[in-house]
């Protein structure tokens, strides 16, 4: 199965109490390592610079093929849990991507971090693949005076309908949907074209929406750091659905493929197809 994510890779600052890291990461990282992980052929298309050498080539020594357009600066974020809500940071801006036909995929994940895929991109990739799955977090972000923050998404039924499946987390559904109810919201995002509708809500697992609504459990397991949970849940949930059209267990195994990330800073605890399973079986079991 050939996945291709398109997104800025990101350069991410991490400030606890305890200390500060510097790593890299973006729904391109992120999703792009689990679909690896999970089997497929993995591509990513992307902007930067040589400031982003050493992670590509970590990519690459996983066995992703990141095609890298050239800019002045690299995307970077800083991420501030030294209080009990995060805080964002917005830093600098690779710049919006050019769409490149890397070939026909069988999925081609829409990971946004700040408005870098345009319109035009969506429906190159359209036909290019046969799943298009879209999470909205970087077509809701600005910036105020450095400072993410989160606008209406006014185009969102011009992207949207050429997309398979979205995923929205329970903070940003209020910038999607006018709706106040989380199965309301969903149904109300799936009028606008998508057949599935993923929703995570942190603690209280996740909603799909597709010909009904499911409730899926949270896998309970030692949170560290929550960032990127929400692009392994989405690249999960598009492999399995990609290969079954059964929202229930995609939702299942994407909740399970979630759990691990959560357990450390950054991407090192991805895991792959074998670890999920055994989560995704409990998860199963606990919908009977």
């Amino acid at each position: 199965m050939k996945f291709l994510v398109i997104g800025n890779i990101t350069k991410d600052t991490i400030k606890t109490k305890e200390k500060e890291i510097i790593t890299f990461g973006g729904s391109a990282s992120y999703s792009s390592i689990a679909a690896k992980k999970l089997g497929c052929d993995t591509f990513v298309l992307s902007r930067g610079n040589n400031e982003l050498d050493d992670w590509i080539k970590f990519l690459g020594n996983l066995g992703i093929k990141v095609e890298l357009e050239n800019s002045e600066k690299v995307s970077h974020f800083v991420n501030d849990y030294t209080e009990k809500e995060r805080k964002q940071f917005w830093l600098s801006d690779a710049g919006k991507i050019d769409f490149k036909d890397l070939g026909k995929m069988d999925i081609i994940h829409l990971g946004s971090v700040f408005n870098e895929i345009t319109l035009d991109c969506v429906k190159k990739a359209r036909k290019n693949a046969k799943l298009i799955s879209l999470d909205v977090q970087g077509f809701l972000r600005s910036s105020n005076k450095e400072k993410v923050i989160m606008k209406f998404w006014e185009e969102r039924a011009e992207f949207l309908k050429y997309v398979d499946l979205v995923k929205v987390n329970r903070l940003e559904s209020s910038f999607i949907s006018k709706k106040t109810i989380y199965e309301e919201m969903c149904k109300e995002i799936a009028e606008l074209g998508p057949k599935v509708v993923e929703m995570t809500l942190r603690e209280n697992g996740s909603i799909v929406f597709s010909d009904k609504i499911y409730k899926i459990p949270v896998y309970h397991t030692n949170l560290v750091d929550k960032t990127g949970a929400g692009d392994v849940y989405a690249a999960a949930f598009a492999i399995r659905y990609s290969k079954t059209n059964d929202a229930l267990e995609s939702g299942l195994f994407a909740s399970a493929a979630a759990s691990f990330v959560v357990e450390d800073f950054g991407t090192k605890n991805i895991a792959n197809t074998d670890l999920v399973e055994k989560r995704f079986n409990e998860l199963k079991g606990m919908m009977r």
